[in-house]
């Protein structure tokens, strides 16, 4: 059955919500009555099989054959048995039908009476499996359910080393007639459903005479499948899958330019079965909906192909596709191949898989964002394409607004549009997480683009906001402008034109400063403000020795964060964008290529780049240029230092009831060496049993600091800056 048929067969008649253990019932379990009364019948055509098969001998004898020859009567009692035309041989009928009996008519009510639904008829819905198919099925699970059958699939295949199911025992025993026969052989092939969603599992390479027959390969049910027919346990979605058959994304989620193309594309289809489509341009999130697209409009239903990269040699990836194509064909489906996993094969591998490609008549779809072209496909007229670029602002916004929910809410189109490049499979699973969770749809698609950290960076999400940034007020402005220009930059530059293309390349902040001064606190809180997760580059295990590995690294940081839609931060970057020089050496010439790698990376990079330096002269000036914003962080005033004393401490310390800080904003310290001397004071009281942190501990805590910054407060600095008393009230409103 094509699968268009399969398909509309699995929504006839109702379906229940769930698939879990059927509860029990008047009487037995309706799980395991099914079964038993399933398998009935199948027992029943075992039975009527032995009896041809007793009769058939029964003749042989009676010709008094040799054991060493075959006679002439032998010869023709064969020809008669085996000729399709022959009425006049007395062979045995088939059992009575394997219809559906009032008993399991009654099971079904039962079950529906119970909101339950029975194992068997939920495998037999989902796989598409008709009433000879499921025998088929229970045939081959006989020997779980009675071991002792396995004599007699010897004595029914005629060979006693045969002694487990196979696709000649199903056809002798379900399908005895040579019309039965060719009618059900496909089903039980590579083609069929029982295979295809791997409810039978071939085993070998053949029967027990070594031929490589299919019909002679034992046929395996998967572990768990007799558990769930007799009591439903276990997932049904796992029993039953074909991993290469794909459903239509709901809801369909492609540009207009993009679905003018891929409607022109499947038109080429429609008119040429045999012609190659391919789409090139979309990112891999949005190319399942292309290609779906492609194909409806052809009018043909989609398989996958299999990824090249499972398979690394080349005769393998040649099998796998010729496999993929030749069940494409059988079922009367297109092929979809993605090609953007093709870069990272060897050019041996694509090769071939181009030459299958070449030989096949089969629909297949191509996307990928780079273009694929073998020449092969290129030389007989069936190939055809199309390039399109990414959705850009006016058309994410309509595609937020066609999933409708809580993205299509008035102001939430426009917002998410402009902050984030989602592909169509990110934006449902934003909205799923949001419908199901009810929480706001910025924080969803946090969620579906925080990624697993690669060992070159370290992602957080940030926690601080601009109550927890201390800076002068103009370092602030600037802080918060970054952000507001973030959210601005695609009408900016998709809908007004500044992009210079197709969106151009991200916005580009350089911090700089003396250590301490808020600089990587303040990429953070801009990340929060934003809504994304913060990327920083590890840039020990970025800078490689080996040549060429240093940018190898720095690409995949920089495809990260564009991919997760994070801010991605250098700290302390002059160690890695620092000037170029003369070649001297050999290791100079590779130093000056990092460096010309990173201008162009950073360049074209659409991805939210911090770099912070605590020596802006270290910078290639190159560089510098490149940057919208350079905020330049000084050391922080009286006004500062108040209020980030005020911070250093958290309301549940214990502070000693003399212990005044309004004095403290005297005293010469950066933010970050401020919260070290609180935690410092904070360690030093707890070591020593004091209930709270006092006087003592908080000098000994900064004259550390001071030691560790190689300085030397002036002599009664810290008495003074502790013993002052001031009005708190006063001291802030001077501050």
């Amino acid at each position: 059955m094509p699968t268009q048929e399969r398909g509309a067969a699995l929504t006839e008649g109702p379906v229940p919500a769930t698939e879990g253990p059927v509860p029990a019932t008047e009487g037995p379990v309706p799980a395991t009555a099914h079964l038993t009364l399933r398998y009935a019948a199948v027992h029943r055509a075992l039975r009527a099989a032995a009896a041809r098969r007793a009769e058939r001998s029964k003749l042989l004898a009676d010709c008094e054959l040799s054991p060493y020859c075959v006679t002439d009567a032998q010869a023709e009692l064969l020809l008669d048995l085996t000729d399709p035309a022959a009425t006049h041989v007395p062979v045995p009928a088939h059992a009575a039908p394997l219809t559906v009996s009032a008993e399991e008519e009654d099971l079904r009510r039962r079950a529906a009476r119970a909101e339950a639904v029975l194992p068997l008829d939920a495998l037999s819905r989902a796989a598409g499996l008709d009433a000879f198919e499921t025998d088929a099925l229970l045939l081959c699970l006989a020997p779980v359910l009675a071991p002792e059958l396995a004599l007699l699939f010897g004595y029914l295949l005629d060979d006693l080393d045969q002694r487990r199911p196979n696709a000649e025992l199903v056809l002798t025993v379900l399908a005895p007639s040579l019309d039965e026969r060719l009618a059900r052989l496909p089903c039980l092939g590579p083609y069929g459903p029982l295979r295809r969603f791997g409810l039978l599992v071939p085993e070998g390479q053949g029967g027990s005479d070594g031929s490589g027959n299919d019909l002679l390969r034992t046929l395996n049910v998967p572990p768990g499948l007799a558990s769930y027919l007799l009591d439903g346990r276990g997932d049904l979605a796992l029993l039953a899958h074909d991993p290469c058959e794909l459903s239509p994304p709901r809801p369909p989620l492609l540009g207009a330019p993009a679905l003018a193309a891929a409607t022109g594309l499947g038109d080429r289809l429609r008119a040429r079965r045999d012609g190659v489509a391919a789409l090139w341009g979309l990112p891999e999130g949005s190319q399942l909906d292309a290609a779906w697209a492609v194909a409806a409009a052809a009018g043909l239903a989609l398989r996958r192909a299999p990824d090249v990269r499972s398979s690394p040699a080349p005769e393998d990836v040649r099998a796998e596709a010729a496999r993929a194509l030749a069940t494409a064909g059988a079922l009367g489906t297109a092929l979809w191949l993605p090609t953007d996993p093709l870069h990272e094969a060897g050019a041996a591998t694509t090769q071939v898989l181009a030459d299958v490609l070449a030989r096949a008549h089969v629909p297949v779809v191509l996307t990928g964002r780079a273009p694929w072209r073998p020449l092969g496909l290129l030389a007989d007229g069936r190939y055809a394409e199309e390039t399109v670029p990414e959705p850009d602002y006016p058309q994410r916004r309509a595609l937020w607004a066609a999933l409708g929910g809580p993205a299509s809410a008035a102001g939430g189109v426009d917002g998410l549009a402009a902050r984030f490049k989602l592909t169509p499979e990110q934006m449902r699973a934003t909205a799923g997480l949001a419908g199901a969770e009810g929480v706001p749809m910025a924080n969803a698609v946090t969620r579906v683009l925080a990624t697993t950290p690669a060992p070159l960076t370290e992602q957080r999400t940030p926690v601080h906001d601009m109550a927890d940034l201390v800076l002068p007020a103009e370092q602030a402005r600037q802080v918060e402008e970054i952000a507001s220009a973030f959210r601005a930059w695609p009408r900016v530059s998709q809908e007004w034109g500044f992009g210079g293309g197709h969106g151009g390349p991200g916005l580009k902040a350089l911090f700089t400063g003396e250590p301490g001064t808020g600089k990587t606190l303040a990429a953070e809180v801009i990340a929060g403000s934003l809504g994304v997760d913060l990327l920083r580059v590890d840039l020990a295990r970025t800078v490689s020795k080996w040549v060429g590995e240093t940018e190898k690294n720095l690409d995949k940081a920089f495809r990260q964060a564009e991919a997760a839609h994070a801010l991605l931060l250098f700290d302390e970057a002059d160690s890695l964008f620092g000037k170029r020089g003369t070649v001297d050496r050999g290791s100079d010439r590779y130093a000056n290529l990092e460096v010309g790698f990173l201008l162009q990376r950073l360049e074209r990079s659409p991805a939210l780049v911090v770099l912070t330096t605590n020596l802006h002269g270290n910078l290639d000036s190159a560089f510098t240029r490149r940057f919208q914003f350079v905020v330049r962080f000084s050391r922080p005033g009286d006004r500062e230092r108040y209020r980030l004393w005020r911070l250093a401490f958290p309301a549940r310390a214990p502070l000693a009831p003399d212990l005044r800080l309004d004095g403290l904003a005297r005293l010469d310290l950066t933010g970050a060496a401020i919260m070290a001397a609180a935690r410092t004071a904070a360690l030093l009281a707890a070591r020593s049993g004091s209930t709270a942190i006092g006087r003592e501990h908080l000098v000994e805590a900064i004259a550390r600091q001071f030691r560790q910054e190689s300085r030397l407060p002036r002599a009664g600095e810290l008495e003074l800056a502790l013993g002052q008393v001031g009005d708190a009230a006063s001291a802030g409103s001077t501050w």
